[in-house]
């Protein structure tokens, strides 16, 4: 993302995807799930064995890990900034969905060089409240203050970090997401209606700018989002019944 700030040459972004969540006796479990579960064998309340058991079962596949971390977070505002395609953050690595979803990047970034359109066109001010917004409904990664910032850097928007704690204010928290204890995985967010599903509530309220052009058939916000629905009310809760984000 950075480089593509830098350069200002036509850009799709397309990642492997997330790995799905693990399976340990009957509860899906992730790598946050081990990292817990060392401390438990070092206050003995776990055995060892055990701890090599879950181990064993906590990535199952290959992919990002299957939580909302900071790679997952990342992914996913990409598609908040404009700069991938719908499903991009969050369709699972293992699923011929996310080969089709390279091969439509492909297209799509010859589609943003016949139209001329370049990052400069997308990463603006509007576009970065926009993924900050979505970070926040999702309750990502605190790392993605770094990495957004950053980005905004390269294209030279100046976005004061006071603009985060005006923002968490207004957005509702949708999505209680793991690493957050009892949280849903990745897999989940994606067959809910993923991340245009997120930006649709979002919208309700006119938290969003809609006119913000993206590389979806090099359209708007608006246009891209257009019909997204949430398909699991448990996993994206409505905006009428959310609770409130404090990211910073």
């Amino acid at each position: 993302l950075m480089a593509a700030a830098r350069l200002d040459i036509p850009t799709v972004v397309i990642s492997g995807g997330p790995m799905l969540a693990g399976r340990f006796r009957g509860e899906h479990i992730d790598l946050i799930d081990t990292f817990e579960a060392v401390g438990q064998v070092a206050t003995g309340q776990m055995a060892e064995d055990e701890l090599h058991a879950m181990e064993m079962e906590a990535c199952p596949t290959c992919g990002s890990c299957a939580g909302m971390f900071t790679a997952n977070s990342m992914n996913c505002l990409t598609e908040a900034l404009g700069l991938s395609l719908p499903g991009s953050g969050t369709c699972p690595a293992v699923h011929s969905e996310r080969l089709r979803l390279a091969k439509e990047a492909g297209m799509a970034v010859m589609h943003a060089l016949e139209a001329d359109l370049r990052p400069s066109q997308l990463l603006t001010p509007a576009a970065f409240r926009n993924a900050f917004a979505v970070d926040m409904a999702l309750g990502g990664s605190t790392n993605s203050v770094l990495h957004v910032l950053a980005v905004a850097q390269e294209a030279g928007v100046r976005f004061p970090l006071a603009q985060l704690n005006e923002l968490s204010a207004r957005v509702p928290h949708l999505c209680k997401m793991s690493p957050a204890a009892g949280g849903h995985h990745i897999e989940d967010l994606h067959h809910a209606g993923g991340i245009s599903a997120v930006m649709a509530e979002l919208a309700q309220l006119g938290l969003l700018d809609l006119e913000q052009r993206t590389v979806a058939g090099c359209g708007t916000l608006g246009q891209s989002i257009a019909g997204a629905q949430v398909r699991d009310a448990a996993v994206i809760r409505p905006v009428r019944r959310a609770g409130r984000s404090r990211l910073v």
